[in-house]
């Protein structure tokens, strides 16, 4: 399965995507905000296997995608169900590489991974959450027409033990039908 943008590849996460990942995944100055296997080129290779697995489960939760420019993986964009007990919404999230950043890769990506969400998990809602402290994520999240549903949240990193802020946004299926119908008569 490809999801094909007008300038990106976005693919499920499979085994030989290592080293490109662990390109972004081990950048310290990106990953002190995310979650992801950072620290040794192991922990990638072990986030890649697992997550690559995931997508050959029956009782799949994640959806782990990576984000294709001209053939050359450019970042990460996920679609967890694991945090809602009945599967009725999910989260979303990115991140792209410190090169490759400001072009408008991560809303393109995490548009196309929306609507997979939407059209194939039949899911009510997604979220995405970001540090107050990341207003780039944040305006991705508002481009996808989400809209922030909470302000005071927090959230500390384990790797760090940093405390920081948190925005939770929130885009329902109603308002990205709606979205949708925009995009395809031309009036957004």
């Amino acid at each position: 399965m490809e999801i094909r943008t007008k300038r990106l590849t976005v693919r499920p996460i499979r085994i030989g995507d290592e080293k490109e990942v662990h390109e972004y995944a081990g950048d310290p100055s990106l990953t002190m905000m995310y979650f992801l296997p950072n620290e040794t080129f192991q922990e990638t290779a072990d986030f890649v296997k697992e997550n690559a697995a995931e997508w050959s489960s029956e009782d799949q939760t994640n959806f782990e995608f990576v984000i294709l420019l001209d053939g050359k993986i450019i970042g990460g964009c996920d679609c967890d169900l694991g945090h809602s007990a009945d599967r009725s919404y999910a989260t979303l999230g990115w991140i792209i590489r410190k090169d490759h950043r400001n072009r408008g890769y991560a809303s393109e990506a995490a548009s196309a991974v929306m609507d997979f969400a939407f059209e194939n998990l039949k899911i009510d809602k997604v979220y995405a959450q970001c540090d107050t402290k990341n207003p780039a994520s944040f305006g991705v999240m508002r481009k996808l027409g989400m809209k922030c549903v909470d302000d005071k949240g927090t959230r500390t990193y384990p790797r760090t033990g940093e405390t920081s802020g948190e925005y939770t946004c929130l885009i329902t299926r109603e308002e990205w039908e709606n979205s949708v119908k925009m995009r395809r008569t031309g009036a957004v």
